[in-house]
Order: structure tokens, then C-alpha cells, then sequence
């Protein structure tokens, strides 16, 4: 499968005489050029993986998750759905709204036939040591019928860049039950019980 790697991205944004760094979160684009014909080739992120987790639990007719990425993922992610090149992650809501629509693209969720539209109604940014591994967090509420036992859930987020990508859920269920759920290329979906 041909897919953009972030280096194809980065010979859109930076011009010819201009280098890439690892910036401070939403101060420049996060990607690199690739290295220059007979340079030494960098040493991999920080994050050699690429991961994103979701605490989730259900309280009578909300499901709610807090998700979290890799700052420099989520923005290389975003950047190549919706083709703007020109995308910086952000405490906005423009961004927020940005974020929520490229969520609810990649993590379906589903009640039997019907798609439930996922609202953003926080963010935050996890501090780390190490730049490339900040992570920003979202919070996304899904309204759920109390009488629902069962979602189908379709996890592809930050797939449209990375093959080696892993989405884990984390559930704490209705009765108090603790599941965990892991997707990869390979598996994508799979039917949770929310009791």
C-alpha cells in the first residue's frame, strides 16, 4: 500500500535552504526533510512506536473516552486528512473542531445501524522530558441509548500515516468492569459490551 510518510510531507512545507527541527508543540511543523544523499541518517524518534490510548468509560447515556496521541503524530496525521498544509496543533476551538471531525472519521463508533457523533469537550497536553514525547490529549462524549449493550467500534486513528500504528481502549463498563481492546492494521474493529 502506498502512503505519504511524513518526509513526503515535509517536502511540501519547507522550502529550498530551510531545515526541520523538533519545535515546541504547535510552534512549527513537527516533520523533517529527509536526510541529504550520503548524510548520516538521524536516530529514530524518541517514540520508535506509534500508539494512541483511550481511557473510556459509560455513565448512563454518555460514553466518554479521553485519548491521547503523540503531539507530533496527531499534527502529521491531520495535516495529510485534510490536505492543509498549513495545520498547527492548538488550544482553539477552530483546532478543536478540526481534531473532532478527523476523530469521528477514523473512530467509528456505531449502535446497530447508527453512527454516533463524537463531541470534543476538552483538551489538555501531557508534559514530558522529551519533546517528541508530549503527548495532547482530547476528550470525546458519544450519546448512548442506557438500553445499548453492545457498539461496534472502528478504530483507524493516525492509520492514514503510520502501518505500524496501535490504537489501544481501555473500557471500564456500566457493571464496573475493566476490558481492553487493541487495534492494528490487521484488526480494526471489534463489538464491545458495554455491561
Amino acid at each position: 500500500m502506498d502512503r505519504p510518510l511524513p518526509w513526503l510531507l515535509a517536502t511540501a512545507v519547507l522550502t529550498a535552504g530551510e531545515t526541520a527541527s523538533r519545535p515546541l508543540p504547535g510552534a512549527h511543523d513537527p516533520v523533517e526533510a529527509p536526510p541529504a544523499p550520503g548524510a548520516a541518517v538521524p536516530h529514530p524518534a524518541p517514540h520508535p512506536f506509534r500508539l494512541s490510548v483511550a481511557d473510556a468509560g459509560i455513565a448512563g447515556a454518555t460514553l466518554h473516552a479521553r485519548i491521547r496521541f503523540f503531539w507530533d503524530d496527531l499534527q502529521i496525521a491531520v495535516i495529510e486528512h485534510t490536505s492543509d498544509m498549513d495545520f498547527k496543533l492548538a488550544p482553539t476551538q477552530q483546532v478543536d473542531a478540526a481534531i473532532e471531525r478527523y476523530i469521528n472519521h477514523m473512530l467509528v463508533i456505531r449502535a446497530g445501524d447508527d453512527v454516533l457523533p463524537g463531541k470534543v469537550t476538552a483538551r489538555g497536553i501531557d508534559e514530558a522530558d522529551v519533546i517528541d514525547e508530549v503527548m495532547w490529549w482530547y476528550r470525546v462524549e458519544y450519546p448512548v441509548d442506557e438500553s445499548m449493550d453492545r457498539l461496534h467500534v472502528r478504530n483507524r486513528l493516525l492509520f492514514n500515516m503510520f502501518e505500524d500504528q496501535q490504537n489501544i481502549i481501555h473500557l471500564k463498563t456500566r457493571r464496573g468492569r475493566e476490558r481492553a481492546y487493541r487495534f492494528h492494521w490487521g484488526n480494526d474493529h471489534v463489538t464491545i459490551r458495554l455491561n
